[in-house]
Formats: structure tokens, sequence, C-alpha cells
């Protein structure tokens, strides 16, 4: 393959088993990159809270984008802004590593709201407002998968 090739080659996917897809995060046309930049659609917030099973205020807490913001973006259907929308990202990205740990998303939703021993009692959900946070536990995720627990 020359330059050229490498450079346009994009995977194809099957879109309707692909996580982000199923979120609204991405689609034929835009990466989750792009999309975080871009802001996400008021349909990625309302898979994310059905997904998670959040009410508008637990999801708020989480997050911290404001309830008022919530429902100003849902009303007018704007998009998200980018920070705005790299919390959402770290909430379904958490939602994915979690499902995949415990290979049952059921599973993972109900550990994701609980208090856990490796994250000094904190809540999984409870760490994904910050990068620096949802680094700890996204740490605790690959060092559960690997074994290692000290």
């Amino acid at each position: 393959m020359s330059a050229i090739e490498l450079k346009s080659f994009k995977p194809t996917q099957n879109h309707k088993t692909n996580f982000w897809f199923s979120l609204g995060i991405e689609d034929a046309k835009t990466v989750r990159t792009e999309a975080v930049h871009q802001g996400f659609k008021p349909v990625v917030y309302r898979n994310l809270v059905a997904k998670a099973g959040l009410s508008q205020t637990e999801f708020h807490q989480i997050t911290h984008i404001p309830v008022s913001t919530i429902k100003r973006r849902l009303k007018n259907s704007e998009r998200f802004s980018t920070q705005e929308s790299d919390a959402m990202y770290r909430l379904a990205m958490l939602m994915k590593l979690a499902t995949e740990l415990f290979n049952d998303e059921e599973r993972a939703l109900e550990w994701m709201k609980s208090s856990v021993y490796g994250l000094d009692g904190k809540r999984p959900l409870d760490m994904v407002s910050t990068t620096v946070d949802f680094e700890i536990v996204k740490d605790l995720i690959g060092r559960v998968e690997h074994g290692v627990f000290s």
C-alpha cells in the first residue's frame, strides 16, 4: 500500500454492535474524537442516562454539568460543549470498560454505583468528572483485569 492509501484507509465496523454507535457518539461519518470536539447531540445524553439508569440529577452530580444547562440543551436541541461532551465521554468509557471487565452490563452498572475498596471507598461513577480521577479508575480496572491487586 502506498502512503496515500494508508492515510485514507478506514477499517469497516459493524455499527449495530459498536458501543459508541449505539450511544450516538459515533456514526458513519463521525468518529469519537470528532464527536467530542463538535459537542455531543442531545441524543447522546438521552442514551447515556437510559443505559446507565441515571436520573438527570444523578447525571449532573457525576458529570458536574448543571441541570439548567442540560435542560436548555435538550429543549433547544443544542449540542453539548466540548468540555461537557468530554465528561460524558468519560462516563461512556467507564461503562464500556466496566462491562468488558465483568462481561455483564448489569453487573458493571451495579459495580459503578457501589463504593469500591480500591478507590478508597468512592464509587467509580463519582470519578468521571475529572480526567485525573478517571485515570485512577481506569488503572484499577486494568489491574483487576491483569490480576494485580497491590
